[in-house]
C-alpha cells in the first residue's frame, strides 16, 4: 500500500479553511497577552508561554495560578496536564487516519493540533477528507494568529483596557461552551459535562480554582471512560 496523501494542495485547502478560526484565534490570544502582562510577563516571556503551552485554557489557568502567589510547580504542572489531557483523546481520534502519512508528517502536525482545527478535521475526514496535510494547513494560520495576539495584547497592556472591560474573560467559557454544542450529538454526552461542572463548583468553594480545574478534568474523564467502556 502506498503512503497516503500529503500535499501541498491539501496543506493550502486546510489553511484557507483555517484563516476565519484564526480571526476569533487572534481575539482569544489578545486576551491571553493582556492577562500575562497583567500578571508580569514581558512580550517575549508570553509569547514563549503561547507556543510552548500552545493551550489558552491551560494558560489561563496557569497565570491565574501564579497570580495568587502559591502556585507550585506541582500544581502548574498537574493544572496543565489535566485541561489539556483532551489532546490525548484528539490524537488519538486522529490516528487511523493520519498515521497513514508516516511519523515525521504526522507528528509534525499534530504540533498544530487545537480544538478548532480538530473539531473542523475531524468534520472533512467524515466527509472523506485524504489529503493528511490538510490539518497542518487548518493549524499553521491558528498558531500564527494566537501567538501574534499574544504579542499584540503584552505590548499593549498599557494602552488598552482590562481584559474584563473588553468581554475576553467570556472568551473562553463560550468556546468551551461551542465545543460542547458542537460535539455533543445527543442528550445522554451532556452527563459527563455535567458531572465536571457539578465537580468544579463544589471543589472550588472547598478548595479553590486551582484544585477545582483538576477535580472537574478527572471526573467528567472518569465519567465519560464508564459511559464509553467498549463491551468486553
Amino acid at each position: 500500500m502506498g503512503r497516503a496523501l500529503f500535499t501541498w494542495n491539501g496543506f493550502r485547502r486546510g489553511a484557507r479553511e483555517g484563516v476565519p478560526l484564526a480571526a476569533s484565534i487572534f481575539a482569544y490570544g489578545l486576551g491571553f497577552g493582556l492577562v500575562a502582562a497583567q500578571a508580569g510577563f514581558g512580550v517575549t516571556k508570553a509569547m514563549a508561554t503561547s507556543a510552548a503551552i500552545y493551550s489558552g485554557s491551560a494558560q489561563l489557568a496557569a497565570v491565574n495560578l501564579l497570580q495568587t502567589g502559591e502556585a507550585t510547580l506541582l500544581a502548574l504542572f498537574a493544572t496543565i496536564l489535566v485541561i489539556n489531557a483532551r489532546y490525548l483523546l484528539f490524537g488519538a481520534a486522529l490516528q487511523p487516519w493520519l498515521w497513514q502519512a508516516g511519523p515525521l508528517r504526522s507528528y509534525g502536525s499534530l504540533l498544530l493540533l487545537g480544538d478548532a482545527n480538530w473539531l473542523l478535521t475531524m468534520r472533512r475526514i467524515a466527509q472523506g477528507e485524504e489529503d493528511r496535510a490538510y490539518l497542518a494547513g487548518t493549524g499553521a494560520p491558528i498558531a500564527f494568529g494566537w501567538i501574534a495576539g499574544t504579542a499584540l495584547g503584552a505590548a499593549a497592556v498599557s494602552i488598552l483596557p482590562r481584559p474584563e472591560a473588553l468581554g475576553f474573560d467570556l472568551m473562553l467559557p463560550c468556546f468551551a461552551t461551542a465545543m460542547v454544542a458542537a460535539m455533543a450529538r445527543r442528550g445522554v454526552d451532556l452527563v459527563p459535562v455535567a458531572v465536571g461542572a457539578g465537580a468544579a463548583l463544589g471543589i472550588a468553594e472547598l478548595l479553590g480554582p486551582a484544585a477545582a480545574v483538576i477535580g472537574a478534568g478527572l471526573a467528567g474523564g472518569a465519567v465519560a471512560a464508564l459511559m464509553y467502556r467498549p463491551p468486553a
